[in-house]
């Protein structure tokens, strides 16, 4: 096999070749699509959620760290 001929076999198929070459129907394509995209904002909004309680938490030692080294204790 030639390497023009490999390169070929194993380039990646664009969204509508895999539509056309599936064996499931577009419409389940479409439903899963829609699926991973809505976990995907599910992530995004529970990353969100986490930065922003580390952010908090964060504040939270420093402010600690401050008291303790004000009255003497570190």
């Amino acid at each position: 096999m030639k390497m023009k001929e490999y390169k070929e076999m194993m380039k990646t198929m664009t969204e509508h070749e895999e539509y056309k070459n599936a064996d499931v129907p577009k419409e389940v394509w479409v439903q899963r699509n829609e699926y991973l995209h809505k976990h995907i904002d599910r992530l995004y909004e529970e990353i969100k959620e986490l930065r922003t309680d580390n952010i908090r938490l964060t504040k939270q030692v420093e402010d600690q760290l401050k008291q303790f080294r004000n009255s003497g204790s570190i």
